[in-house]
């Protein structure tokens, strides 16, 4: 039967190939006809199962080609003869927090000025004031020691704390359902006192997690529980997120977190290397803030990788270092912005070629692409005047109009929608 075929094809996004081999395309097919679908079951236990997890989606989303719903029934005759023992049940479901490092503290979290009244608001959170909490800036930037230095402390005030990333919840769930353990997922998620989940915009296109997290939001926040979370992006811009779930995300206080200038991230990889004991010489700690600048994650990785594979007891050269990280350097440069990719992204998000960008033409749909994308590489690579120029084909003069026009613009909504999507296309990319 087509439909249901269809059916269970879309189901295995949703709920794995797995599942659905096991609990689903075991049915057999006695007989169906335009409205009506006739299944025998293996056991009673396939029957509840499809009854729990399946029935209101069939109802839903199982149609034939007219668009009528196909009405699902079931048959079960318990097999005659010798008897058999029975199956041992399914184990009981792990679920297990990720584990929060008792280092990640606010004592040691590095900021400055534009991230003061974030961290001092959070060392001072009074659980419940603001829920959900929603720390959102782009990846490497603190985040994840900023949530576990919130779990270090709400722990130390005798709250049950759990803390996951976004892609533990999503096991959880897969293997609660493949084990018919909802029950017991529920128990755990539902019963704490603050719930922690990092990376949120991992849930995208997940709709089973997205079901799943919005009754337990739903739960936590009625009981005045505190729920925390993190993204690279604002919810605004989270896509392929179901939008009953992006309210939620607003309901409470979304906290921007900004990247560290140059300073403070030596003040990081100073003390990095102080807690392992490693000499880092100020011509190595500049080569790491230069060469890894795509965000502090990738400098952090460097300095560790550094660490292990300077094997001797002398202080590392620049040379050495330089030697050591080659593999790393490489992978930094595929994934850097450059003006290239600053061209594709705007490019994309307009709907025109590079080459009109590049172009003389003075139309709108050219020249507005062409300003906003020598405002980024102003903005996000601090080019000089000359260098822009040189890329988009007009002197320094020209260059610095057009950007001191998109500046003044920077309030415009035509502005901050365009921005946001090339940024986003850029985080992708």
């Amino acid at each position: 039967m087509e439909a249901w075929d269809a059916f269970l094809c879309d189901l295995e996004k949703e709920m794995g190939k797995e599942t659905v081999e096991r609990w689903l395309r075991t049915l057999k097919i006695l007989q169906f006809d335009a409205c009506n679908l006739y299944l025998e079951a293996q056991n009673s236990f396939q029957i509840a199962w499809f009854e729990e997890h399946v029935r209101k989606k069939a109802t839903a989303s199982l149609h034939n080609n007219n668009a009528h719903p196909i009405k699902v029934h079931f048959s079960y005759t318990p097999k005659k003869g010798k008897k058999r023992l029975e199956e041992p049940p399914p184990p009981a479901l792990q679920i297990d927090a990720d584990e929060i490092d008792p280092t990640q503290t606010f004592s040691n979290f590095i900021h400055d000025e534009p991230n003061a009244l974030t961290v001092q608001f959070l060392q001072e959170l009074s659980p419940g004031a603001y829920n959900p909490i929603f720390l959102c800036g782009p990846a490497g930037i603190g985040k994840t020691h900023l949530l576990m230095a919130c779990a270090n402390k709400l722990q130390a005030e005798g709250l049950s704390v759990f803390y996951v990333h976004a892609e533990t919840f999503t096991e959880h769930v897969v293997k609660a359902i493949r084990n018919s353990h909802m029950h017991a997922f529920r128990q755990v998620y539902r019963n704490q006192d603050v719930l922690l989940i990092d990376d949120v915009h991992h849930f995208a296109r997940k709709n089973a997690t997205q079901e799943e997290l919005f009754h337990t939001f739903n739960t936590l926040h009625t009981a005045g529980k505190q729920i925390i979370l993190t993204s690279h992006l604002a919810p605004s811009q989270i896509t392929e997120v179901e939008p009953r779930l992006i309210s939620r995300f607003e309901w409470g206080i979304v906290l921007p977190i900004k990247p560290l200038s140059k300073d403070k991230m030596g003040e990081v990889l100073e003390n990095r290397a102080r807690l392992y004991h490693f000499p880092l010489p100020d011509s190595v700690k500049e080569f790491l803030i230069k060469a890894f600048s795509t965000s502090s994650k990738s400098m952090m990785r460097a300095l560790e990788a550094l660490m292990m594979r300077h094997r001797h007891s002398s202080t590392i050269s620049l040379e050495a270092a330089e030697h050591l990280l080659e593999d790393l350097l490489k992978v930094e440069t595929h994934t850097k912005v450059t003006p290239e990719k600053i061209l594709s992204a705007t490019a994309a998000y307009f709907g025109i070629h590079q080459n009109e960008i590049l172009g003389k033409s003075q139309s709108k749909e050219c020249a507005f692409p062409r300003k906003l994308s020598m405002f980024l590489c102003r903005k996000k690579l601090k080019l000089p005047y000359l260098t822009i120029g040189k890329i988009f084909g007009r002197d320094h003069s020209t260059v610095m109009a057009n950007i001191r026009q998109v500046e003044q613009k920077s309030t415009s909504e035509e502005f901050e929608s365009a921005l946001k999507e090339i940024e986003t296309i850029l985080q992708k990319s």
